[in-house]
This record gives structure tokens, sequence and C-alpha cells, in this order.
């Protein structure tokens, strides 16, 4: 079994003041639902805008730190299995690191949106380069037909995201088709879960719901930063 025994950390530093704190001041831990949604609705139109901003240039310059960092630490880690996702809404696009991984001989997987007893959820299938796609309902390209690949053997779940603090809680858009998904896995180590994410991501908090799964580890143009002890 692969593991992760010296993952890349990142020490947190003090933050400056946000335009976002007075969203989530006096927030308890786990407030009430509709003060949740309210405030989660509000930080992801203002951090999803906030990602749209970036032209096209800087762009390019951000994803090729996250994908110098990821591709590095691939080599070092040497994951069996990662699951990735395709980039959407202004996402980071990781595919330069994920095809070097492909040539080192790391199988690769992505999301497939499916329906479960407890809503919409996903699985993973095996993906490459060459495999048949389809666009999803969200205009999302999932492998087609290729084999799927249980959560339980993935080492590095790559996850995709709005905002994130520094606890390593993640804001993602809204569905909560990851929360679904990992909630058997929310008390493991493995699979690793890797938020993927700029700076200009970061809230001040991001609140937090019972079902909420909070990320392992996050990874931006700066570098990873490990948020377990």
């Amino acid at each position: 079994m692969w593991c992760a025994c010296s993952l890349l950390a990142k020490s947190l530093k003090p933050r400056k003041p946000s335009h976002l704190d007075h969203l989530v001041q006096g927030l308890r831990p786990v407030a009430a639902p509709r003060r949740v949604f309210s405030i989660k609705s509000t930080l992801r139109h203002e951090l999803r805008a906030r990602r749209k901003q970036i032209d096209d240039t800087r762009r390019l310059s951000l994803d090729a730190s996250i994908n110098h960092f990821l591709a590095e630490f691939i080599a070092e880690q040497r994951p069996h299995t990662i699951a990735a996702f395709w980039p959407f809404d202004g996402e980071p696009d990781l595919r330069p690191a994920l095809a070097k991984a492909a040539q080192q001989g790391t199988q690769l997987a992505l999301p497939v949106v499916i329906q479960s007893p407890t809503g919409p959820s996903l699985l993973f299938r095996q993906w490459s380069e060459t495999s048949k796609m389809k666009h999803n309902r969200y205009g999302i390209p999932e492998p087609l037909d290729s084999p799927e690949i249980p959560l339980a053997d993935i080492d590095l779940l790559l996850m995709p995201l709005v905002g994130w603090d520094e606890s390593g809680q993640r804001l993602g858009m809204g569905a909560g088709f990851y929360d679904r998904t990992l909630q058997p896995f929310k008390q493991s180590e493995l699979p690793i879960r890797a938020g993927v994410a700029y700076q200009l991501q970061k809230s001040p908090r991001v609140p937090l719901e019972l079902w909420d799964i909070r990320l392992h580890m996050l990874l931006s143009e700066n570098g990873w930063i490990s948020f377990t002890s």
C-alpha cells in the first residue's frame, strides 16, 4: 500500500485582513443552516468572480507553478493511482503534470457524476489522453467507457474547489458531490484529500456543516500546505 510518509508541507503564515472577514465574524463552528447557506452562497459568488478575473497570461503562470509542484510531489511520493479533475469555471489545469505522471506509470482517473440514493455523487473512471469522453449535464468532460476505479484504490484525490481556509475547510460549487462520495472515508488517511486552488481563493473562514469533509492538504501556486498534524 502506498504511503505518503513525508508529505510536502508549508507553515501557515499570518494573513492580512480581508474584505470577506465581515461575512464570517461571530460565526459559530456549526451555525444555523440558513445562515451557513447564505454565507456560503455569498462567498462562492465572490470567490468565483475573483478567480474569473485572472487574465490569461497570469493564469498560465499560476498553472505552471501548480503543475511544477504537483509533478515534483508525484515524482517523490510515487502514488500508484491519482484521481484528478477536468478544469472548469476557471479552475487550475493540471493536465501537464498528469501527463508526466502517466509517463511514469501512475494510473489516472477522473470523476463521473452519478445519482446515488442520497443524491448526486461521484465515481471515478480510469482516464488517459486517449480516453473517449462525453460531456455531463454541467458541460464537464467525463470518461465514457473506461473501467471504474474504487475510491479505496485511489492514493491521491486532487479536488477542485471555490474557496479554502487555514483549517482545511473546503468550499465547493454547492452540489455536495465530493462530500457525499467521501463520507465513508471521512476519518481515513487515504485517499489523501488534496484541494487545488489559487491563493486568491483563500477565505478568512469557510463555514462548517456537519457533513463537510476537510482537506488533508492544499496545492496552490505557492506550493503545498498540510492540514494534518
